[in-house]
């Protein structure tokens, strides 16, 4: 008799740990499962504009999947929550690096394609004379005339991409050009933009 009592409150306490580590296992899959898809979601623009930050997140969320599979489903569950919060901040991330980044890309495109056209009348000048002014050598010409070249196809690339809702591509082609004339003019001996 005692044997048995001691048996069934034995089975009764095994099926209350089990009982309880399937719920903390169901608990644990769902909060996984739901970072995962979370942050699968918004990966595009989050690899686009905060890839630090999209990095981070997936970080935590393969953590909690290590977890998980490892069984330690309290962890997993905690990681998974903590993964939630910060892809939770991806999204004020992205429209404030968007903000950013469209403020960039008007100041470029108010003045970037009068420094291209000016840079191209002044090879235009440059090269009409017999004589280039002080400064200025003949190779110093020819490469800034491939340099223009390569300005003006990036900066029609940048508009596209701007065009196509791509401020991070369209930002960063401007800012190549940006480079790129700083480096002309100076070749060329225009004043600063």
């Amino acid at each position: 008799m005692r044997f048995t009592m001691f048996h069934g409150a034995l089975m009764l306490s095994l099926a209350v740990v089990t009982g309880g580590c399937a719920m903390q296992k169901g608990k644990a899959e769902a909060a996984v499962a739901t970072a995962d898809s979370s942050l699968q979601a918004m990966a595009a623009e989050a690899q686009a504009y905060v890839p630090t930050q999209y990095d981070a997140a997936g970080a935590q969320v393969a953590a909690a999947k290590a977890d998980l599979d490892s069984k330690t489903y309290a962890d997993a569950l905690t990681k998974a929550q903590e993964a939630s919060t910060a892809i939770g901040a991806l999204g004020p991330a992205i429209e404030a690096r968007k903000a950013e980044l469209t403020q960039t890309w008007q100041g470029m495109n108010a003045t970037l394609p009068g420094v291209v056209q000016s840079i191209q009348q002044r090879v235009d000048e440059l090269s009409k004379m017999r004589r280039l002014p002080a400064g200025v050598t003949k190779d110093g010409l020819a490469q800034a005339s491939t340099a223009l070249q390569e300005m003006t196809a990036d900066w029609t690339h940048a508009v596209q991409a701007q065009g196509q809702g791509d401020l991070a591509t369209a930002t960063k082609l401007a800012d190549g050009v940006k480079a790129k004339a700083t480096e002309v003019m100076a070749a060329l001996g225009m004043t600063k933009m």
